[in-house]
């Protein structure tokens, strides 16, 4: 399946954090050096294979060198262990800091320039070897940290209208659904593709109406998914591992 290279990633992601996280409660220097130690070496190994195959990094082709660069999980490593990073230091921190104004405004600015940057910079600029493996390398867990700002401010207190927007009470149903809605939504894409007898010209009204269809398919799918599957699972294990009293 498309995603299935995310759960095969995410699931050595999850045993490699148990690890450092059952090391961390005696040894927490350990712990971070091995994060620091992970962390460097994704990146470093991520340029080497770029610089090996001589990737070049553009927006006609995002997914160039797919299964060289894009799925495996020692180019992929990076956002989780800053997402690890960023889950320790609010429970250290007990979602109380002070920060500055000028802080705030840095973090903000420095956070959706990153994004920004990411997402089109390769329409502004062409990147040879190095820029395209530095990159692709540390592309990844700069998108990473950069969401850890904006889940770090919300959390702290620092989030203001984008914190009222992410905390609003009508997506709240639609974020219980955003995992099965990930896992469906490559199969809705496809069944639609099947369905066509010929090309497609694509412009600007056609994609739109092709998204907000797709998701509406998608997560109404996943709501049923939800209903009977994930909900009754997660239920039962709540009440299987739920502390005796």
């Amino acid at each position: 399946m498309l995603w299935s290279w995310y759960m095969s990633n995410d699931t050595q992601f999850y045993a490699l954090a148990i690890i450092i996280l059952l090391v961390s409660v005696k040894y927490f220097r350990v712990a971070a050096g091995a994060v620091i130690f992970f962390l460097v070496s994704s990146w470093a190994t991520t340029i080497m294979v770029s610089l090996h195959y001589g990737y070049r990094a553009r927006i006609q082709d995002p997914f160039a060198m797919f299964d060289e660069l894009y799925d495996k999980p020692w180019t992929r490593l990076g956002p989780y262990l800053v997402g690890m990073f960023a889950g320790w230091f609010l429970l250290r921190s007990k979602n109380k800091i002070k920060m500055s104004l000028s802080t705030t405004v840095i973090g903000w600015f420095l956070s959706l320039a990153t994004l920004f940057c990411l997402v089109y910079g390769l329409h502004l600029t062409t990147l040879e070897a190095w820029g395209s493996a530095l990159y692709v390398s540390v592309g990844h867990t700069a998108w990473g940290a950069a969401l850890a700002w904006i889940v770090i401010a919300c959390c702290t207190g620092y989030g203001g209208c984008i914190n009222s927007a992410l905390s609003f009470r009508m997506l709240q149903p639609l974020s219980r659904l955003t995992y099965c809605a990930y896992l469906v939504h490559p199969v809705i894409m496809v069944a639609t593709s099947f369905q066509m007898d010929g090309p497609m010209h694509i412009h600007n009204a056609l994609t739109l109406i092709l998204y907000f269809g797709n998701v509406v398919a998608s997560f109404r799918l996943s709501f049923c998914i939800s209903l009977t599957l994930e909900a009754p699972i997660v239920r039962l294990l709540k009440i299987t591992l739920a502390p005796k009293a």
